[in-house]
């Protein structure tokens, strides 16, 4: 049982491991040969890993210089009866901007960072902010969702058969029959930024 779970870690932090490096090199626009070079390490130390049908794994010396090159470093892997999985981020025009790991949340989910006037300003959800979206589930009343018009996306709260705003600069109500319904959100993960300070919506 122990042998077991000790083989369980190991995979886990394998593949923590793998989605951390294609996280840095995606978030980073960096190549596998860039990252190696500000590192001072060899770029197959990268490539070679990366490859699934790979058994190499980095040494912690490796590791510990891409580390200090990337300035990030990979999540530790602590076995808990949670579900925690990595899942790409898109911007509202569909392109991928980042990773983030997700804990216990399940089924068909999408990632958006939103970056217009979102519609839920007074219900803290601005724009800069991350929202976790379920997709397979079937939205009812008092549920805040994501939809989507011909203006773009926006997230609102549906009363009986409308969507109704949390937001000064957005006053119209929509109806359900009108719109998209792109899902229910779930989460919504703040963005601070301390290199400058960013007019939230209101």
């Amino acid at each position: 049982m122990i042998a077991f779970m000790q083989n369980t870690v190991d995979e886990l932090e394998r593949k923590a491991l793998k989605v951390w490096m294609r996280g840095v090199m995606a978030n980073q626009s960096l190549s596998a040969y860039e990252w190696a070079k500000r590192a001072g390490t060899s770029h197959t130390n990268i490539t070679r890993f990366l490859n699934q049908d790979s058994k190499y794994i980095p040494s912690s010396r490796t590791v510990a210089k891409l580390v200090k090159a990337a300035g990030t470093s990979p999540h530790p892997v602590i076995p808990t009866d949670h579900t925690s999985r990595t899942i790409e981020v898109f911007d509202t025009k569909g392109d991928r901007v980042r990773y983030i790991t997700v804990h216990d949340v399940e089924g068909k989910v999408l990632a958006m960072e939103l970056q217009q006037i979102t519609g839920y300003g007074l219900g803290g959800i601005n724009s800069g902010d991350t929202i976790i979206i379920q997709e397979d589930v079937k939205v009812k009343d008092q549920d805040i969702i994501m939809y989507e018009i011909e203006k773009g996306f926006f997230v609102g709260q549906i009363i009986d058969d409308r969507i109704v705003h949390k937001s000064t600069a957005i006053q119209r109500v929509e109806h359900l029959a009108d719109v998209t319904i792109v899902g229910k959100v779930i989460q919504c993960i703040k963005t601070v930024s301390y290199t400058h300070l960013r007019a939230h919506e209101t």
